[in-house]
């Protein structure tokens, strides 16, 4: 099978398009045939070696964290699926990533993808709507709760937007000054992130950007609540005033339905920029270094 692999850490010129053995899944585990997948800022980062020290890979590596496409194999103690099942997949960060023709997968980072979905939108779905959805969540966020949300237009804070619209909380967008109208035609609220905060007035609120990560902070009253995906600076808690829930998402097959079927009645939607050829994924990468809105995409 074809596979992106990268070589060693580094730049763009250090993936290369190889033929490599196709895997077998394991007990619990199921084959793929991956049709799409997405690149993310968290693949960048690790191509580049930030995150080595915390997720040593074995190189050459394949990336890839999002995935949409085709059972074709399955291992032993696996219900639920069949060959030839549409899903969508949530891969580890383990150098055996979905960036190739076919992965192997846990049956408990899969689900089904619903039949009015491509597989394209499938793939911009895992990570950005797992993240989205465990950030809210852990804050324990009800009904009519105000919540900002910050990055509140790239992937992750538009599903957890959308999620808060979902459960009858109201979300505002914290966003640049020139996206305050595409912010609040979204969430229908939205204010201008990269200003200081003249008050504290929100309960609840999600850290989704890292250069404003103290700014979102400076909005949440004493005792709120933050559900943090990205650093939280030096400094910007004193006397830990607010309480912060430092999360990364998790695999999690049921919320993962959950998002599946949230994209196939249109209450999710995560916007595509952009698709490339697996055998572009040097240019996927630039895309999304450069600041593409919207998720890129890769096509196999």
């Amino acid at each position: 099978m074809k596979a992106a692999r990268l070589k060693s850490y580094g730049d763009i010129d250090q993936f290369t398009i190889d033929d490599v053995g196709r895997p077998t899944p394991q007990a619990g585990e199921v084959l793929i045939k991956i049709e799409a997948s997405a690149v993310n800022h968290f693949d960048l980062m690790i191509r580049q070696g930030y995150v080595a020290q915390y997720i040593p890979l074995e190189l050459p590596a394949v990336l890839g964290g999002d995935a949409a496409g085709s059972i074709v194999e399955i291992g032993s103690s696996v219900t639920g699926f069949a060959i030839g099942d549409r899903v969508i997949a949530d891969f580890a960060p383990n150098g055996k990533g979905a960036h190739a023709e076919y992965g192997v997968v846990p049956v408990s980072a899969i689900a089904k993808l619903p039949a009015n979905l491509s597989f394209e939108q499938g793939a911009a779905l895992p990570k950005a709507g797992l993240t989205g959805r465990q950030s809210v969540d852990a804050l324990g966020v009800k009904a009519g709760d105000r919540v900002l949300v910050s990055g509140g237009l790239g992937a992750v804070g538009r599903a957890a937007i959308q999620y808060l619209q979902e459960i009858g909380a109201n979300p505002v967008a914290g966003v640049r000054a020139d996206r305050l109208d595409e912010a609040a035609r979204l969430a229908g609220e939205a204010l201008d992130i990269a200003e200081p905060p003249a008050a504290t007035t929100f309960d609840y609120a999600i850290s989704a950007a890292a250069p404003v990560a103290a700014n979102l902070i400076g909005h949440v009253r004493d005792g709120g609540q933050v559900a943090s995906i990205v650093p939280v600076p030096e400094g910007a808690n004193i006397g830990n005033r607010v309480i912060i829930h430092e999360l990364y998402h998790r695999a999690d097959a049921a919320t993962l339905e959950a998002v599946a079927d949230a994209a196939s009645r249109g209450v999710l939607i995560v916007p595509i920029a952009k698709t490339f050829p697996l055998s572009e994924i040097g240019a996927a990468h630039s895309a999304v270094a450069a600041g593409i809105q919207g998720k890129v995409v890769l096509k196999h």
